[in-house]
């Protein structure tokens, strides 16, 4: 049976340790992604500063939605309700908006490979593929970039898995465990 090509960005599972995976309030502003809607499962990556949340009056670190292969703070597992937006479950562009983010680099997750998954793809790392995201599900439109699977150890995600599921094989659209691998508190060089 086919895998069915369902996009849903980054999923968390658990994490290296069986501990609950860290997560940190964070917020993208209006003048950040001006034309970029950001969703759940999304990956963030950090604006290096903070900004002052007009809902909840303190300062968040600043995020914006990350490219192929941005260095990653995390991925988003949650878009909080705003006084404009209280029932919309994503980030509508240019608008601010609070969300709570995974930045445990030992957090698991579960993305679909964007191409054909190998036998042979198993530890490597790879790029993100950015695609839009739904506004009818709030869902991500990002998936593991199968083009880019090598050793590269600047690459944002790392591949441990497959999600063991009857309704997930090898090949097409393949549903992927994975981590963070070039990521904020991974990497002690910056941001």
């Amino acid at each position: 049976m086919a895998n069915v090509d369902s996009i849903f960005g980054a999923r968390l599972v658990n994490s290296v340790g069986g501990y609950v995976p860290q997560t940190m309030t964070c917020i993208v502003t209006a003048a950040v992604d001006a034309t970029t809607d950001i969703f759940l499962g999304d990956f963030v990556t950090s604006q290096g500063t903070s900004s002052l949340s007009g809902d909840l009056d303190i300062y968040l670190t600043s995020v914006a939605q990350a490219a192929a292969s941005d260095k990653i703070l995390g991925f988003v597992t949650g878009v909080q309700p705003s006084r404009t937006y209280e029932n919309q479950i994503y980030r509508t562009q240019a608008t601010e908006r609070v969300l709570t983010v995974c930045v445990d680099p030992y957090a698991l997750f579960e993305i679909q490979c964007s191409g054909t998954f190998a036998v042979t793809d198993f530890g490597n790392n790879a790029n993100i593929t950015v695609g839009t995201g739904s506004t009818v599900t709030g869902l991500s439109g990002m998936e593991l970039d199968q083009s880019t699977i090598t050793t590269t150890e600047t690459l944002p995600l790392k591949i441990i898995g497959m999600i063991p599921r009857a309704d997930n094989e090898m090949g097409a659209h393949a549903k992927l465990l994975c981590m963070m691998n070039y990521c904020s508190f991974k990497d002690t060089t910056g941001q």
